[in-house]
């Protein structure tokens, strides 16, 4: 193990780029926290402007010199090749022959590496923090020899191959999940024709859902279990704790499980869902409109597959003027006169462990996806548990 400054063993890569307003470029970021290097719509040399930029290349260690203090390093790759990085990207190629830059980028995202970025980055938060390249080349590490670092990094390499692998694999399953209760559920690929001939029945959304909002007074209790819904059907989620003092509302909604639930604003894209059983209790502003499941004409599992799919949100999409952002909230009123086909209840009722058993596989999913993102981290930390921290 030797004691090495990391201006002593890179070499600093400035490869100048003049910019042709008539080609277009391909900018490359940097995700913090070590989630490596993305790239950006490419531009033209118009809308580049005066901007400076550098070529990257294969090989290249890139250090986002704004966010180097929270992971914001990068190893490029042949899928790098041809793009290019703002005067903000510090790019390094090994100025020394037992350097192997692939272990330099995973101690330099590690905790004790984070830790000697943040050192060097002066400032508070956020753009404010910069690290200068004289002092990120004044950094001291402690480097093992050639062969070990190189062993390190196939190690590292083969834990983030993997964990990405699983990532792809429970994301899919989570998709196939949700097609797959939509497919049980609504029954995508029956005509209207055939939907009625086999006793379906296009309703108002009022014939199963019931308005019935629960207020709760903010002075009433010290804090509450803040929700929320995502878009794209993904769900209601814990955000987190709502101190008193920590809202301009007088006044919230209180949610029940088997309830739905839908955000006003991002209902037209898909913020609407079933109230799960852990967030029974818990409270959501009063843009978050609560429905109560009629029992008489609809389960909560084939409600929760009708919200949850594309063709539901269309729906109410088609009925909130403008585009994207701009689009106008969707009323209560605009939810419940939606018209849907729906099933008997008895069919809804057959289906309904079916559908219990596929929200269940993603259910469990999502618990596996938390425990695969660890894996990296966890690696990082054991790798380089023994290097001293700044």
């Amino acid at each position: 193990m030797r004691r090495v400054r990391l201006g002593a063993v890179l070499a600093l890569q400035r490869r100048s780029v003049t910019v042709d307003p008539s080609r277009q470029y391909a900018e490359i970021g940097i995700r913090s926290f070590g989630k490596g290097i993305f790239h950006k719509e490419p531009l033209t040399g118009v809308e580049l402007g005066n901007k400076r930029v550098f070529e990257i290349h294969p090989g290249d260690l890139v250090i986002s010199n704004v966010f180097a203090w929270e992971g914001a390093v990068g190893l490029a790759t042949m899928a790098d090749a041809g793009r290019i990085g703002s005067h903000r990207f510090m790019t390094f190629t090994a100025d020394d022959p037992d350097v192997d830059l692939n272990y330099l980028r995973y101690l330099l995202v590690s905790e004790p590496g984070i830790a000697l970025l943040g050192a060097a980055s002066p400032g508070s938060a956020g753009r404010n923090r910069t690290l200068a390249v004289e002092r990120f080349e004044a950094l001291e590490i402690s480097l093992p020899d050639i062969e070990e670092q190189r062993r390190v990094a196939a190690h590292l390499d083969c834990v983030a191959s993997r964990a990405t692998a699983l990532e792809d694999l429970h994301r899919g399953a989570s998709g196939l999940a949700k097609a797959a209760s939509q497919a049980v559920a609504l029954r995508l690929d029956l005509t209207e024709s055939a939907r009625s001939q086999a006793g379906w029945e296009l309703l108002p959304m009022s014939a199963l859902l019931a308005l019935d909002v629960a207020l709760v007074d903010v002075a009433s209790q010290p804090s509450f279990r803040l929700a929320g819904v995502l878009s794209f059907g993904r769900g209601a989620f814990l955000r987190g704790e709502l101190l008193q003092g920590g809202t301009k509302y007088k006044q919230l909604h209180r949610l029940g499980a088997g309830q739905v639930v839908m955000s006003r604003l991002k209902a037209w894209e898909g913020a609407i869902a079933v109230v799960p059983e852990d967030l029974d209790g818990a409270v959501a502003s009063t843009e978050f409109p609560t429905f109560t499941i009629r029992a008489d004409r609809a389960t909560p599992e084939f409600v929760n597959a009708l919200v949850r799919s594309q063709r539901f949100w269309s729906l109410l999409a088609g009925g909130s003027k403008g585009v994207g952002a701009r689009r106008e909230r969707v009323s209560a009123e605009r939810l419940l006169t939606t018209s849907v086909w729906v099933p008997s209840i008895d069919e809804q009722v057959a289906s309904a462990q079916r559908l219990r058993a596929i929200w269940a596989i993603a259910h469990r999913t999502v618990g596996r996806s938390a425990v695969v993102a660890a894996l990296v981290p966890s690696a990082l930390n054991r790798a380089f548990a023994a290097v001293p921290s700044p």
